[in-house]
């Protein structure tokens, strides 16, 4: 059974489609309704992103509607999209369940003038016109290692934690701490250690180098596991609050060490935020036919990073707080 969320209030505007060469006007339309199609339902990681599509829907006096399958399923989702194309949606905002299978519908919606943006995973290899998301790895890297050095005085030993080496989103984000570390001659980087994204081992290889470099300043992780990996070890060992740790990380999981001050730089993708985003660009692009652009404001959403080549926007990262972490559901 589907759900579906409706905010309403009318916006003149108009509508545009994509061809080989780029955004083309099309014939001037009334724009009121932009649907966003997550994987799923009623996870809250997507009841968050709905609370974004909410938000933004508020401020620009449009229809909203948010619908998806109950669980994630190609067929279903393709269903979806097919409905709210045929219901009458401006323009739709999707993350694809498999890109592959909505890859025909979306190439029509859009050659029909309905443009089709991602959000989240997106829906890579189509013909969605940009895709708003979160957590890109250099900025988020960087974010990881300024905050840390500066927590540390910009001295002292620091570890580096990661998932699998084979992941080119993992390595750049990786290159990008071991970057920013390298501008502060103090701090020397005793290692980077692999755990392939799983708790147990990440808590073993965090204990393991707290008890070979007991004088150890910080941990910059570049994966989830991580951050409370870290923390736990720092527990286990006594030394809660006195190791400085920085890393991407899910808020409900670090609620408790955030609260308590064991890690000062838990970095948070805010599915609402990235939700919103995805909103407001196609928003633009149906109203105005403009495309994200460095440095360009997304009120809510800040001034995300542009990735053109990729068609890529990502909202910066959020830096979780005694005083915003119970903002989050999960």
């Amino acid at each position: 059974m589907l759900r579906r969320t409706v905010l309403t209030l009318a916006l003149m505007s108009s509508a545009f489609a994509i061809g080989l060469s780029g955004p083309v006007a099309a014939q001037d339309k009334k724009v009121d309704t932009i649907a966003v199609v997550p994987l799923a339902l009623g996870h809250p990681w997507w009841v968050r992103a709905e609370e974004g599509a909410k938000r933004a829907a508020e401020e620009l006096g449009i229809e909203v509607v948010f619908t998806a399958p109950e669980r994630e399923d190609a067929a279903r989702q393709v269903d979806v999209f097919n409905d709210v194309i045929n219901n009458g949606a401006d323009a739709v905002v999707i993350a694809a369940v498999d890109p592959a299978t909505l890859a025909r519908p979306i190439s029509k919606a859009i050659k029909d003038g309905i443009p089709v943006f991602g959000f989240d995973i997106g829906a890579p290899g189509t013909e969605a016109i940009y895709t708003a998301s979160g957590w890109e790895a250099v900025s988020s890297g960087t974010n990881i290692a300024k905050g840390l050095a500066e927590e540390i005085g910009g001295k002292g030993k620091v570890a580096i934690l990661t998932g699998g080496l084979g992941s080119p989103l993992l390595a750049k984000r990786q290159k990008a701490v071991e970057d920013t570390l390298a501008g502060y001659p103090e701090i020397e980087v005793v290692g980077v250690y692999a755990s392939d994204n799983d708790f147990a081992v990440a808590l073993g290889q965090a204990e393991s180098v707290l008890q070979a470099h007991p004088d150890l300043a910080g941990f910059a992780s570049v994966v989830t596991t991580g951050v409370p990996a870290s923390v736990q070890a720092a527990v286990n060992a006594g030394k809660q609050g006195k190791v400085a740790i920085w890393g991407v990380a899910m808020p409900k999981q670090n609620a408790e060490a955030v609260k308590k001050g064991w890690t000062k730089g838990a970095l948070a993708l805010d599915p609402g935020q990235m939700t919103y985003l995805g909103v407001l660009m196609a928003h633009r692009y149906a109203t105005a036919g403009t495309l994200p652009a460095e440095g360009d404001d997304y009120a809510w959403a800040g001034k995300p990073v542009i990735d053109a080549a990729n068609k890529m926007a990502y909202v910066p990262d959020t830096r979780l707080t005694p005083e915003n972490i119970d903002g989050y559901g999960f």
